[in-house]
């Protein structure tokens, strides 16, 4: 039966977690780019984490950890590429959200795996017994799995850009030690961003901002052309070859021809990610062929070309 330990934790409050990678420097990952490589991690979950790994350590026992944070971002004014020079504060996500996000994370475990769970903040997975090429195909199942959640399906809906980290380690190979092995889990191995439909909001009068209004509308109506996930299609960051059980749902030359992925699938409905999302005429032919309900993401063109480039 999986384990499962939680840590109460503060809702809603800013994300202030330390990195195991950067526990020395004693200080908060307040740089973004800190952000893009380490998974943080509070201090009460460092602190379980290392007390159920002590025994595992002590008999010499092989081990692996996957180790997964969510942060959400502060809503970015004006347009979205203003995030890019705006710095953001981070906080922590609904626990509600964490627990949905668990709730396709456990379908892709044992059930003699142990969950350490914070609050709303993270969790850490320990997969006993389990090496390095075994915790890879483990990792791969649960991103797919958690990949598969939209911000307009969670419930409720998420309002902020939110940003969910994996990392991974094992012990005894690559890592020789516990603290080796919890340095190499802080490193992010796969990132999952669900962008929520965005509106383009004005804090402040245009003209206070010094920009003039017909270039502000012409801004807007290029972010709109250009970024299908504004009109309230999801985005998705695509993994880097199709999944092999959704191989046979989508012939090759059809999805070449529509340029499309199919990245997903619950039941009866296929995740697909397009080119153009918004193409009603591709989605019924994608429907009339898998016979499945599509439903359409939107995700970088140049990753999609490079995945149809390999074929299946």
């Amino acid at each position: 039966m999986l384990s499962l330990t939680l840590v109460d934790a503060p809702a809603s409050a800013h994300c202030d977690c330390l990195s195991f990678a950067t526990q020395g420097k004693q200080r908060e990952l307040d740089d973004e780019a800190e952000y893009e490589n380490f998974v943080p991690a509070t201090s009460e979950l460092r602190a379980l984490l290392r007390r159920s790994l002590q025994e595992r350590f002590m008999s010499e026992a092989t081990v692996s950890l996957l180790l997964l944070h969510i942060t959400q971002l502060e809503q970015a004014h004006i347009l979205p590429r203003a995030a890019v020079f705006q710095k953001r504060e981070r906080y922590h996500a609904p626990e509600s959200f964490l627990e949905q996000v668990l709730v396709n994370m456990r379908r892709s475990i044992r059930a003699d795996d142990q969950l350490l769970v914070h609050g709303s903040t993270g969790a850490a997975l320990l997969l006993p017994d389990v090496d390095r090429v075994g915790a890879e195909r483990i990792l791969e199942r649960v991103y797919h799995s958690i990949n598969l959640l939209q911000p307009e399906t969670v419930i409720p809906p998420l309002k902020r850009e939110t940003e969910i980290v994996i990392g991974i380690g094992s012990y005894p190979h690559p890592s020789h030690s516990l603290e080796a092995l919890l340095a190499q889990a802080s490193i992010v191995a796969r990132r999952i961003i669900l962008r929520p439909a965005v509106r383009v909001q004005l804090p402040i009068p245009i003209e206070q901002i010094g920009v003039d209004p017909a270039t502000f509308v012409d801004e807007v109506n290029k972010e709109l052309k250009h970024q299908p996930q504004l009109k309230g299609i999801p985005f998705m960051h695509l993994p880097s070859r199709v999944p092999s059980r959704l191989k046979h749902l989508l012939p090759y030359e059809l999805a070449r021809e529509l340029r499309c992925a199919p990245v997903g699938r619950d039941h009866n409905r296929l995740t697909v990610a397009m080119a153009d999302p918004t193409d009603t005429g591709a989605i019924e032919r994608l429907r009339e062929a898998t016979k499945l309900t599509i439903f359409p993401v939107s995700c970088e063109i140049g990753t999609l070309e490079i995945l149809l480039e390999h074929g299946w």
